[in-house]
């Protein structure tokens, strides 16, 4: 066994700026690819809402469009202004106007939530207001900001703590509740424009978690500023920062894999795969359905379905990029059992590819513990043998002088179910993925983004069904 302290990745922002921090790259570097043709100038808007949500909305987006001061007197670093969506920095502005803007009635909302299955007539009432802006090319987001008792249907059951990769639990439970965000987002892939919903938490619109036993801490008004405005960017075609990439590295294709339920929990879990290259261009697969192995009790694809999976994965990298990566990485939520192994291997011989890493990911049992009152530091690494270790993507950050998180971190626990890439070297390629989540600016996400982003496209894609066709980029499911 030996422990590691992985070095923090760098980012690469506009003109080859790089830097560790995301809002200090983009403010001082500005994003990615700031002045591409894919970035539209300006980001036309449409809102939808209630009047009241709609003017509090607007009012906000106004107040933070030449900044957003910083409440944060020590760690400036970790909470650091809001500078504004200026010129040099993101090399573009929002649109919005009363033109774009279209409000809900209190009786029509009323109405719905008075309805015998008031979830689905609500999600419906917002999606005949956001219909009305589909044919819009003017529109490049639509931004929806229902009040408080609309997020109250659904939020009465909070998800546990560190729930995301314990698939076993997930799988086994008997169905879901019912939650606003992903019920409109599964309606809303029939959009030509990506929708961010926007709680009034955000805003200043009130709570939406009052009736959580455990209320989080909410963000201060700057890191907000920063959250929406970046995802807003992001969803509009834009690309913030990439991870750098190295000149020795070879191209490689990330997977991110993991299987849920339908709503009604009586279809077996089905498999879900992201696809992704070092710019963090999400592509949505989908597989076919997998089944509980007695033994592990977890999810497994047969063979054939692993190699249709893969197969499609490559298939949609293609159609992406004219071309066929070096490498494959397939990070998935359950062990790869000798099927899947070999499914996936047809798939990637088929295409010429002889560099595939089949890695499982599930949060550790194990701990390490630091001689010091913070928290153990992020990109801590304790690796078994050549193919199995733990990390830690939460932790102590050196460059925020502290330990951002509210709970003890819990390390990732990976096993390279096949392939040939060291154990250390995988491990670096988690914290590497853990910076690429377009909806946090604050870089120490605690999943690397494969697995994040195929457990948020199960969440919506619960609501979808087995046979509609869906939209392929992940900006339409954050």
């Amino acid at each position: 066994m030996k422990v590691h302290v992985l070095a923090e990745p760098g980012l690469q922002f506009a003109n080859s700026g790089t830097h560790i921090d995301i809002r200090a790259g983009l403010a001082t570097h500005g994003a990615f690819d700031r002045g591409a043709p894919n970035v539209p100038v300006p980001i036309g808007v449409g809102l939808v809402g209630t009047t009241a949500t709609v003017d509090k909305v607007r009012d906000w987006i106004e107040s933070c469009r030449h900044g957003v001061p910083s409440r944060e007197e020590k760690l400036r670093e970790l909470r650091p202004l809001f500078p504004g969506m200026r010129d040099e920095i993101f090399g573009t502005q929002l649109a919005l106007s009363d033109a774009t803007t279209r409000t809900i009635s209190r009786h029509e909302l009323q109405a719905a939530l008075s309805a015998p299955d008031p979830m689905a007539r609500v999600v419906e009432v917002f999606m005949d207001h956001a219909r009305d802006f589909a044919g819009r090319g003017h529109l490049n987001v639509l931004v929806i900001a229902p009040p408080v008792e609309v997020f109250a249907l659904s939020d009465a059951r909070p998800a546990p703590v560190d729930a995301e990769l314990d698939e076993a639990q997930d799988t086994a439970a008997s169905g879901y509740a019912l939650n606003f965000h992903d019920s409109f987002k599964a309606k809303a892939l029939e959009l030509a424009a990506p929708c961010q919903l926007v709680r009034p938490d955000t805003y200043g619109g009130g709570s939406t978690r009052s009736n959580l036993k455990r209320r989080p801490t909410l963000q201060d008004p700057a890191t907000r500023a920063w959250n929406f405005h970046t995802a807003l960017y992001y969803r509009a075609g834009g690309v913030p920062w990439r991870l750098l990439k190295h000149s020795s590295a070879l191209s490689t294709c990330y997977v991110g894999a993991s299987f849920f339920k339908s709503l009604e929990g009586d279809r077996l879990a089905t498999s879900v795969a992201q696809v992704f290259n070092e710019r963090g261009e999400g592509l949505i697969v989908q597989g076919g359905n997998a089944t509980i192995d007695r033994r592990d009790l977890s999810p497994h694809l047969s063979a054939e379905d692993a190699q249709k999976l893969l197969a499609t994965g490559l298939a949609a990298y293609r159609r992406e990029h004219r071309n066929m990566p070096a490498r494959v990485l397939i990070h998935k939520t359950s062990y790869f059992n000798a099927a899947e192994i070999s499914g996936c291997r047809e798939a990637a011989k088929a295409e010429g590819i002889e560099l595939l890493d089949l890695v499982s990911v599930r949060r550790a049992g194990t701990r390490l513990l630091r001689a010091a009152v913070p928290a153990v530091v992020r990109g801590t690494t304790l690796t078994f043998d050549d193919k199995t270790g733990i990390v830690y993507l939460k932790g102590t950050v050196p460059y925020f002088r502290t330990y951002p998180g509210m709970y003890v971190p819990r390390a990732l626990e990976f096993t390279r179910d096949g392939g040939e890439t060291a154990s250390i070297e995988l491990a670096r390629e988690l914290l590497d993925l853990s910076k690429l989540n377009f909806n946090n600016t604050q870089f120490d996400s605690g999943d690397p983004i494969t697995i994040r982003a195929a457990r948020r496209v199960g969440d919506i894609l619960k609501y979808v069904g087995p046979d509609r066709a869906v939209q392929s980029r992940f900006r339409y499911f954050t």
